[in-house]
């Protein structure tokens, strides 16, 4: 076994493993304590928000330069969605760095961190091979549901126009409503009053209710189709061991 095969196990195993999740943990609450902390004119514990901060970025670059070398296909690794989440874990970071405090507005993004934990839970790997699979037809409903939001603006601009110009005056100030109105939300900002109006909320209201079930039903179908060949999968396993 050469220098990099050993490495792979080091990173992929369960105690390399069991301290990133730790630190992804304590990051975690190391930034909500911090963000409290934010209205306080004179924080006596800023330098150890510092001096922690230095450690997340020392420890998670280091994971993340190991997980670039041992991996053979680099580029794809970088440009995957683990790689994308590993780095944005590290550039908040950056800000503690002289000459990159321009980038302090990527503090933010250390929320990101929280989905470095992702790469643990494997149940996450079999509901992305699930959307792999609905791709086409997610991209389908994206493009009908911006269609029916442009659809139901100049449907609720036609009714409302005129006795309520200051919510549905533009067909571009209907779309507020019509997107709360199709995801069933309701805020209860903008409403009809007209009897058209009312009519036609109601019929919206009924499509946006089928538009929600649709992703739910094919995203559910695929699970279910996957979790029964990973279960015939490990069965057929478990029959060549014996």
């Amino acid at each position: 076994m050469d220098r990099k095969e050993k490495l792979r196990v080091i990173v992929e195993g369960s105690v390399f493993t069991g301290i990133i999740q730790f630190l992804i943990l304590v990051s975690a609450i190391v930034f909500l304590i911090e963000s409290d902390r934010e209205q306080l004119e004179v924080d006596p514990y800023k330098t150890h928000f510092v001096v922690l901060d230095v450690i997340f970025l020392v420890l998670f670059s280091i994971e993340y330069v190991l997980r670039v070398y041992i991996e053979p296909r680099k580029r794809d690794f970088v440009l995957s969605f683990y790689g994308i989440v590993d780095l944005l874990a590290i550039l908040p970071s950056l800000v503690l760095v002289p000459g990159f405090r321009v980038l302090r507005v990527l503090r933010f993004l250390r929320v990101f961190r929280l989905f470095k934990a992702t790469r643990f839970i494997l149940a996450v790997d079999r509901m992305t091979a699930a959307l792999r699979q609905i791709y086409q037809e997610i991209v389908a409903l994206v493009i009908l549901s911006l269609m029916l939001v442009y659809l139901s603006a100049c449907g609720i601009h036609f009714f409302e126009r005129k006795v309520q110009p200051e919510k549905f005056g533009s067909i571009l100030d209907s779309m507020w409503w019509a997107v709360v109105t199709l995801t069933t939300v309701g805020y209860g900002d903008a409403f009809p009053v007209t009897a058209g109006g009312k009519v036609f909320t109601a019929f919206v209201t009924l499509i946006g209710v089928g538009l929600i079930a649709i992703p739910s039903g094919l995203l559910a179908s695929v699970l279910t189709e996957a979790r029964v060949e990973n279960e015939q999968i490990e069965k057929d396993e478990e029959e060549d061991g014996k």
